[in-house]
């Protein structure tokens, strides 16, 4: 069974299974233990307002510490594995995957957000200062999704061949994601979709993109694109 006190001593597994290592896990920690708390103090574990009982960790439940806990949803978010799977790895039933998933996903988005470490949903609260940094990458991203029953043709993408979502990130220097636009159809093209966003680059700094940003070039942005090899 996995537990955050065996897997800490492996932190390039850590790594691997979280996307986090043991000190930026640590550093997460305090902020999703308050969120925690706060929730378990007004619901119950099945989501209903607590009355009376105060929350209590049975001596046999599957993610006994605050630790294993932040463990146990850090990993079902970056392996995406199925509630079965997860559920076999934290030794717990499939019924009991699905509540525990349900319970620290919000959770977890919500000490992320007091951590400040979510992007920016909104062009207009972008603030890319060029003191602070001034380079710069962004991209389109893809990820599959069942073929919808309506507007097939708008969710098929062309380079992935199947049905997908996508959305543009701007990244900085550390790989952290500074901005995230607002999910569309596989269909829609990166550039475009920068132009519906609306987000631009402070003036002097240097943004990276690949060619399906062809045609995007702020005033005063120095843009540094790969340009394909001529055939021959």
């Amino acid at each position: 069974m996995t537990s955050y006190s065996e897997l800490s001593k492996q932190p390039r597994r850590f790594l691997a299974l979280t996307s986090y290592t043991v000190q930026e896990f640590y550093a997460l920690l305090p902020y999703f233990r308050t969120e925690f708390e706060d929730y378990v103090q007004k619901h119950t574990l099945d989501g209903k307002r607590r009355t009376k009982r105060k929350y209590s960790t049975y001596k046999n439940s599957p993610l006994p510490t605050i630790e294993d806990k932040l463990l146990f949803i850090l990993i079902y978010l970056k392996q995406a594995s199925t509630q079965e799977m997860h559920g076999t790895l934290f030794g717990m039933s499939q019924p009991k995957a699905n509540k525990w998933i349900h319970l620290l996903h919000p959770i977890l988005n919500h000490a992320l957000g007091v951590a400040g470490e979510l992007p920016v949903r909104d062009a207009a609260q972008l603030n890319l200062s060029k003191e602070e940094q001034s380079l710069f990458f962004h991209d389109g991203t893809e990820r599959p999704i069942n073929r919808p029953q309506k507007d097939q043709k708008m969710y098929y993408s062309g380079k992935k061949k199947q049905h997908t979502i996508k959305n543009n990130v701007i990244i900085d220097e550390t790989c952290k994601i500074l901005f995230l636009t607002s999910t569309c159809e596989g269909k829609k093209h990166d550039k475009r979709i920068t132009d519906e966003a609306g987000y631009t680059f402070p003036e002097g700094s240097t943004v990276y993109q690949d060619t399906g940003f062809q045609g995007f070039c702020p005033e005063g942005v120095l843009i540094v694109q790969p340009k394909k090899k001529p055939r021959g």
